[in-house]
């Protein structure tokens, strides 16, 4: 991903590049879909939760009814990125050729060493990994059936997923008749040609994604155009439901 935007970025400023080089990026069949995904913050205005700041979230969420969500998804990046570190951190730090100074200071013959927990150990940019890939999950999964199953599944379907939400969406997609793994997209109106087509992530009247789940899973709340930490600091009811005076 990190190779197809560089060489992107060359050939868009006019930079000639090498056959092989080229070829590397046609390779890349999805790119542009990539770049698309919400991999850090910012990408396409995406401010999710799991990319604030611990001190962002407890001044603007606690006592309110996305806290428990949002801790409960930032603890899950934090126990997956310690997974992860244990198991694939030697590994990449070797192969980037990072020293492991377990070693360093003297120690008698009888003193055995201490063995460092490997998730412990510090891998540069796995943490901003993982908390990307669950955004990605978490705003642009679908949770559908396929074949004669009735069990949902969490799933992607790219290009769907990147449309726009809408509670009326001008379109809706169900599994094909014909192929079990494949998902046709229909009309539900007249579309005119160049006009933009929504999708309907989550009924917004399901008592099971009330506005304030909107946010912590998808990153927005339906409607709302403001930044979501400005309408967090306004004590939205959204947010903070207003007490009702006896």
């Amino acid at each position: 991903m990190e190779e197809y935007r560089r060489r992107l970025k060359e050939v868009e400023e006019g930079a000639s590049i090498d056959a092989s080089a080229q070829k590397r990026l046609e390779r890349i069949k999805f790119g542009p879909y990539l770049q698309s995904l919400p991999w850090q913050a910012g990408v396409n205005a995406q401010d999710h939760v799991l990319f604030w700041e611990d001190e962002e979230v407890e001044r603007l969420l606690k006592g309110s009814l996305a806290y428990d969500d949002a801790i409960e998804i930032r603890n899950s990046v934090k126990y997956a990125t310690k997974i992860l570190t244990g198991i694939v951190g030697p590994v990449i730090n070797r192969a980037r050729g990072v020293e492991n100074n377990d070693d360093e200071g003297f120690r008698l013959p009888w003193q055995s060493k201490e063995k460092k927990d490997p998730s412990e150990i510090v891998v540069d940019g796995l943490n901003e990994a993982v908390k990307g890939a669950f955004v990605i999950c978490l705003s642009r999964g679908f949770a559908r059936t396929f074949g004669d199953s009735t069990q949902q599944e969490e799933c992607f379907v790219p290009l769907l997923d990147i449309l726009q939400h809408s509670n009326e969406p001008n379109c809706s997609d169900e599994n094909s008749d014909d192929q079990s793994n494949m998902i046709e997209i229909r009309a539900n109106v007249a579309i005119n040609a160049g006009e933009e087509l929504f999708n309907q992530y989550k009924a917004e009247e399901d008592a099971n994604m009330p506005y304030h789940k909107f946010f912590t899973r998808f990153g927005f709340v339906p409607g709302v155009v403001e930044p979501m930490s400005d309408l967090i600091a306004s004590r939205s009811s959204i947010f903070f439901p207003k007490q009702q005076i006896v």
